[in-house]
């Protein structure tokens, strides 16, 4: 879950990365965003893939040693590291994840859909897994 200003989104996905020191892109059909606090006017909505560039076989989480968690590899939704303490988080939606029904990849409103603004600095971001 990621909470910046007003609003309030998250990712899922059931992939299971190993950190490592190479990077890695996974793919799952079953990651998806959802919004549940975003632009005015807009209820809750979910995102899936494919995107406009991507196809579900792509990446749908990316891990790099030195990134935050980032979905698509359009970074639909990047958390840089230390990102409590920068504005270098970022969402890019509509690349690996549609965009908002009505909106293109790229656009300054998709682009500022997920968090208010491209660039953002979150206020709190929380990463659940499940352990077997």
């Amino acid at each position: 879950m990621i909470h910046s200003h007003f609003a309030i989104f998250f990712s899922f996905t059931v992939v299971f990365f190993l950190v490592t020191a190479s990077n890695q892109y996974l793919s799952s059909s079953t990651a998806f965003i959802f919004s549940l606090v975003n632009k005015p006017g807009w209820g809750p909505v979910t995102f899936r893939p494919p995107g406009k560039y991507h196809s579900y076989q792509d990446a749908t989480f990316v891990y790099y040693a030195n990134y935050g968690p980032t979905f698509g590899t359009g970074h639909d939704i990047y958390i840089a590291s230390y990102a409590s303490s920068n504005t270098n988080s970022y969402s890019n939606l509509g690349h690996g994840y549609n965009p908002p029904a009505g909106h293109s990849y790229g656009t300054s409103f998709t682009r500022s859909f997920l968090a208010g603004s491209y660039s953002f600095q979150p206020d709190e971001v929380e990463v659940f897994y499940e352990s077997t």
